[in-house]
């Protein structure tokens, strides 16, 4: 593929467009970017439809002069060398924009007399078709207008004997009267267009009088079909999202632009009747075309040929709604370059994208604002704007369905004297159900249930236990486990219920359950056995469990497994290359794991239930997604209480502290803490006594008690060479060095650090060796060595990121940018310092956020602006009088200090961060591994 591209670019490169072969970053395909002036086909049809418009005005010079120059552009075949059916039809297609291009410039040379022109350039044309009406009726004016009588009428009963025994029906041409005078420059008159009906067809349906929104994809179908653009439009989506009502308002906006009427054709795919068949849909659309009932031809092939001939040089709008699949609607597309053809349906027809280049757009539901928009319509404005609460309930409760909302608006509006917010519950239980009194087929119920009733056996059973899935989106590998089967299967149903618009696209191989069709398909899970259920949902909550601890062994190795496992002997859970692959995974399923956590806990599976938030513990630390653990935390202790499982609650009593502790929540953490230790030491559990004590340590030093820290650290450390937990100790022995750091004691500091760093790399933990290489870079920043910590400084940055531990990375940046400025190296610091800003509002976490700020003061002072740094200075030190946190005074201390400061630049000035204690309160507090060991992280 390079080696092409890159023939293409010089071949491209040649001719002054080097640069128009671009690849996507995203997708690494290549896109050619030109001027479509420059493509010989564009040029072709501009000159076709200039030429048209110009026979319209009746100047048929210059109709003649256009339509010769586009037809001098045809050199050879297009596309000779390719044979892909993509290619096949491309080029059909092209053949016949061309056939009725030479045709319509025979019918401008026959109006101005040039009938010997006009036969040369139509004897080439004469096999091309032998049932061609337009071209038989051309080729007899021509030789009637040149005084070939007989040759007219011998040709003509020649036709007519043809076209009668293939099409079964009468020929739509005329003999010319004979011309006597001709020569020549004489005229006729020129029969060659079709016979206009008595009236054009106008068969679309009424345009929705209160149709709301959608204005990008009316804009989109728009830029599709301009008159350089496509001539056939898919529209695909869900039962009731909408799909027909936006072809019918389209085509109501542009039905100007087609003067020979507009096609509109049910094709009936989903719904109590049979879909209409192709054959039958052709003759629908001759009826409409004024072709007689005895003339109408038999056979899909000559229907078809019959359809293309009659709307050849003519401008229709056809719209082809609710098509099942692209073989039914292949044949009713019309050829004729000047129709534009609107297809919508539920399916996504892969077959005319993939074969023939048909553009799709996805029908989405309405955004929230559209939705409140149209329900308020529906309602009354006057009734909504008195309820405006309960009326956006309601919009939410339809996830902007728009058959939802005027189901919900009708139910409403039929009850005037009711308060809106007293239907909020009613239809919130028996929206799938409502307003199928007097009409069955408008309740979503009935809607979604021809969708469903289409699906082979195997889909349907995958779409009914989606319905019971906890998460928000789901990929091959979770729907293999509900399914019981292998991964490509699953992935294949998946497909098919994508196809469907049944279940969306989220990502490349995850997909989304509209909030409407899952109470469907919930309500479907109630066909299948019970126990069926649960096994399905078992298997799911063990895929989801040991494919964390999967994750969890790759992320952090010195952590031991979660006790009490389930045997994989039912699923296949997901393994992991490394950390990167890792921590991705579980970025993905965060959501959903939680969710399946919290469903498990609320369902009866006590053990997943406390098993699941252990192994999520890790990349919450990593991510800093504390606010979201502890709910999860606290289901899983009330399920281990349940699960009379003493080693989960010691474990998830001290996770919940960790978690309290990373959100600056000190009192909470201690106490939390404190009972896991308690409950340690009444059943004998003595690493994890140890563990808890750690960790008490940990707060003590936070809140300023470094001496009190450091005693308990040292006890901790014996326990844990005692028992043999490498892991432990130098958990231990880092927490010791932060102390001793606090209290002073720099050298005796730096000998924990370096024992606890060659412990963690022995045991293999990333994170935990980023986090005391940035230690002992603040504490030779505290010796005033900025050199020396330097090379500890970006040790951390490289780990941190590469771990994705966005805290750590946080800290690291801050560090590193005290170290650049104290090394006079402004530009690297304030880079520094910027991207640690940024990740601290990510993170959400204001305590980092004022350490960040103070650093990028210091940064953008010591770079000459001086405006910027005070904006910085007085946005740090306003969040700091709102957490009104002790710990923040040294901070606040250097805010204020660095107002005036001596040398910046020189690296003096303003002090450090890590010269005060605040960022060891950083540090997220070490848990409990369930298995009973010590953490390191």
């Amino acid at each position: 593929m390079y080696a092409l591209a890159s023939r293409i670019r010089a071949a491209l490169h040649r001719v002054g467009l080097g640069h128009a072969l671009l690849r996507s970053p995203s997708t690494s395909a290549y896109r050619l970017d030109v001027d479509p002036g420059l493509v010989d086909f564009h040029r072709f049809r501009r000159l076709v439809s200039a030429g048209r418009a110009a026979a319209e005005r009746r100047d048929f010079t210059a109709a003649s002069q256009l339509l010769g120059d586009a037809v001098a552009l045809w050199q050879d075949e297009p596309l000779a060398d390719l044979r892909t059916a993509p290619a096949e039809h491309l080029r059909e297609t092209m053949g016949n924009t061309l056939l009725e291009a030479r045709k319509l410039l025979a019918t401008n040379r026959l109006r101005l007399g040039q009938h010997h022109r006009a036969l040369v350039e139509l004897e080439p044309l004469m096999g091309a078709d032998d049932v061609d009406e337009t071209l038989a009726q051309l080729w007899m004016d021509a030789l009637c207008a040149a005084g070939r009588d007989h040759e007219a009428r011998k040709y003509f009963h020649a036709f007519r004997r043809r076209f009668r025994r293939l099409m079964r029906a009468e020929p739509a041409v005329a003999l010319p009267p004979a011309t006597p005078g001709a020569g020549e420059r004489a005229t006729v008159v020129v029969h060659s267009l079709p016979p206009a009906s008595t009236a054009a067809p106008r068969q679309l349906p009424k345009d929705v009088s209160d149709f709301t929104g959608r204005e990008p994809l009316l804009a989109a179908i728009d830029t599709l079909v301009q008159p350089d653009g496509t001539g056939v439009v898919a529209l695909s989506g869900m039962p009731g999202v909408g799909k027909t009502s936006l072809a019918v308002h389209w085509a109501h906006r542009h039905r100007h632009r087609f003067p020979d009427g507009q096609l509109f054709l049910d094709a009936n795919a989903y719904g109590p009747t049979a879909p209409v068949d192709p054959e039958d849909a052709l003759g629908r659309f001759l009826e409409a075309l004024d072709v007689p009932a005895d003339r109408m031809p038999a056979g899909l092939d000559r229907r078809r040929n019959r359809f293309n001939q009659l709307l050849a040089g003519r401008r229709l709008l056809v719209v082809l709604d609710n098509v099942r699949d692209s073989r039914q609607v292949r044949p009713l597309i019309p050829s004729a370059a000047e129709c534009l053809t609107v297809i919508t349906s539920r399916n996504r027809l892969r077959g005319l994208t993939v074969r023939e280049g048909v553009p799709s757009i996805t029908v989405p539901p309405l955004p929230d604002t559209d939705a409140f928009a149209l329900l308020r319509r529906t309602v009354g404005a006057e009734r909504a704007d008195a309820e405006p609460g309960p009326v956006g309930a309601l919009a939410r409760l339809s996830c902007g369905h728009p058959l939802a909302l005027r189901i919900i608006g009708e139910h409403v509006a039929e009850r005037p004297r009711a308060a809106i917010a007293d239907l909020v519950d009613e239809l919130t239980a028996r929206l799938l159900d409502a307003d199928g009194e007097d009409d069955e087929e408008a309740s979503l119920r009935t809607m979604f249930a021809w969708s469903y009733q289409a699906l082979v056996p195997e889909a349907a059973r995958l779409f009914r236990m989606l319905g019971l899935y906890p998460g928000t989106s789901i990929g091959p590998e979770a729907s293999a486990a509900l399914l019981g089967t292998g991964v490509a299967p699953a992935e294949a149903l998946l497909d098919i219920l994508a196809r469907m618009c049944l279940i969306n696209h989220d990502t490349a191989r995850r997909y989304r359950l509209h909030d409407l069709l899952r109470r469907f398909a919930a309500d479907r899970a109630g066909e299948d056995d019970p126990q069926v259920r649960t096994d399905a949902l078992r298997r799911l909550l063990d895929w989801s469990l040991l494919s964390g601890v999967n994750a969890v062994a790759v992320l952090a190795p010195d952590r031991q497994p979660v006790p009490d496992l389930p045997k994989a002997t039912t699923v296949r859970p997901q393994t992991f290359t490394g950390d990167t692959d890792a921590m991705a995974w579980c970025e993905v399923e965060r959501e959903n794991l939680a969710a399946v956590g919290l469903w498990a806990g609320r369902h009866g599976f006590d053990r997943h239930a406390w098993q699941l938030p252990e192994i999520l513990v890790e990349p919450f630390q990593r991510r800093g997604h504390q606010e979201e653990m502890l709910p999860l935390l606290k289901s899983a202790l009330a399920a281990a209480e349940r699960d009379g499982h003493h080693v989960a609650q010691v474990g998830t009593l001290n996770n919940i502290g960790t978690a309290y502790f990373a959100l600056h929540d000190h009192a909470n953490a201690a106490a939390s803490i404190e009972q896991a230790l308690r409950l340690a030491r009444r059943i004998g559990f003595a690493e994890a006594e140890a563990a808890c004590l750690h960790n008490l340590a940990t707060v003590h030093l936070s809140d300023g008690d470094a001496a009190l820290a450091a005693r308990i650290h040292r006890d901790v450390v014996a326990v844990c060479r005692a028992t043999g937990n490498p892991m432990g100790e130098a958990s231990a022995l880092h927490r010791l060095g932060d102390a001793l750091r606090q209290l002073g004691e720099h050298h005796e500091a730096a000998a924990h650090y370096r024992a606890a760093l060659g412990l963690r790399e022995r045991t293999g933990s990333l994170r935990g060796q980023g986090a005391i290489h940035r230690a002992l870079a603040m504490l030779y920043l505290d010796l005033d060595r900025p050199d020396r910590a330097l090379g500890h400084g970006e040790r951390a940055l490289d780990i941190h990121g590469g771990t994705r531990d966005d805290p750590g990375l946080c800290d690291a940046l801050i560090t590193m940018a005290d170290i650049h400025r104290r090394l006079a190296r402004p530009d690297e610091a304030l880079r520094d310092a910027e991207q640690a800003t940024a990740l601290s509002l990510d993170l959400a976490d204001t305590r980092r956020r004022c350490h960040a700020l103070a650093v990028l003061t210091d940064a953008l002072t010591a770079s000459g602006d001086e405006a910027l740094a005070a904006c910085r200075r007085a946005e740090a030190l306003a969040l700091i009088e709102e957490i009104d946190d002790p710990q923040m005074r040294p901070t606040r201390d250097r805010l204020l200090a660095a107002r005036h400061p001596a040398g910046v630049g020189r690296g003096e000035g303003a002090a450090s961060t890590s010269e005060s204690p605040a960022p060891s309160g950083l540090a997220v507090a070490d848990v409990v591994p369930l298995g009973g060991k010590v953490s390191c992280d």
